[in-house]
């Protein structure tokens, strides 16, 4: 069954369970996040697929993922600094562009399924992280490194690891919306393993020139 949600079309991406902070200015998403504070209301954040965030209307990807409001700073010209939380994700059934300031879309929640191998997925795509982690590190040359998020997804659900993963790559905006889509956990570790390895490979590349260049140490 659809629900009524308010949109809010953006250049980038969230995932369930992901924090993404806002700058409201717009007139209109001013009305959206006075509302959805006012209601205890999440409202869609999507992804554009056509136009830009301020101006006209923009043309949205077809599933978005809830944002609910988690911290909130006003300002006295009516401009705020907001932080949402990601919740479930939808598919936009169709929109609603004359009934608010804002776009509307009916919607449909998608369900989350692990998946065929889901389990085994999750060791590939865990260690495949470590690794992108490690040449991310080197490249920055930071030999701390940042084992923090692989330790976290010790013991957490195939879902939660998947969504996790996918908001630590740093990928353009695309790809992002792919694995966003994806029906299950298990599709969604194995995309990210190949995701994985493909960043890895190229910050290697990477290194192998800013070595020649002495200006990086070697990656172990």
């Amino acid at each position: 069954m659809s629900e009524l949600l308010p949109l809010f079309p953006l250049a980038t991406v969230l995932f369930p369970g992901a924090l993404l902070p806002l700058h409201i200015f717009e007139p209109r998403y001013r009305v959206l996040v006075k509302r959805s504070v006012e209601r205890g209301r999440p409202f869609g954040v999507v992804l554009i697929r056509a136009g830009e965030e301020v101006g006209a209307p923009a043309d949205p990807c077809a599933v978005g993922t809830e944002a609910r409001i988690v911290g909130m700073t006003a300002l006295p010209d009516g401009r705020s600094y907001i932080v949402t939380r990601g919740e479930r994700r939808f598919a936009v059934e169709g929109l609603i562009s004359d009934a608010e300031p804002y776009l509307v879309g009916r919607v449909r929640y998608l369900s989350e399924v692990e998946g065929m191998g889901a389990r085994a997925q999750v060791d590939e795509a865990v260690e495949a992280l470590g690794a992108y982690l490690l040449a991310v590190a080197a490249a920055a040359d930071d030999e701390r490194g940042d084992p923090a998020l692989v330790d976290e997804l010790k013991g957490a659900a195939p879902v939660e690891i998947a969504y996790k993963i996918a908001g630590a790559l740093a990928i353009d905006a695309r790809e992002r919306q792919s694995l966003l889509e994806l029906d299950t956990a298990s599709e969604r570790l194995r995309e990210e393993t190949r995701l994985l390895e493909r960043e890895t490979e190229r910050l290697r590349d990477l290194l192998v020139r800013l070595r020649a260049r002495g200006d990086r140490r070697e990656l172990n």
